[in-house]
């Protein structure tokens, strides 16, 4: 049983090239509608991008691992009783 492959057509109609990731697109635009998503949300990923990088910045708060001497302001283990200052937990 022979299996016979079809030729390729010598040469492919031009389409529209989508300017965004540059591939052959069938859209009636001429841009991949996910491109066109991606062109859409370049600033505002910029603007989100600097956010996190500036929350990175910030001292993270303590754990719950932590608490907070009221007295003095000393963090000390959740299962301490009582602070270096002489504060007693409640």
């Amino acid at each position: 049983m022979s299996e016979k492959k079809p030729t390729p057509w010598p040469s492919q109609p031009k389409g529209k090239v989508c300017p965004v990731c540059g591939t052959q697109t069938y859209s009636h635009d001429g841009i991949h509608p996910q491109c066109s998503v991606q062109r859409a949300d370049a600033a505002r990923a910029e603007k989100l991008k600097e956010e996190r990088k500036l929350e990175a910045d910030k001292p993270k708060p303590s754990t719950w691992t932590k608490k907070k001497c009221p007295k003095c302001g000393a963090e000390a283990h959740v299962r301490r009783k009582e602070c270096e200052c002489g504060y007693v937990y409640s």
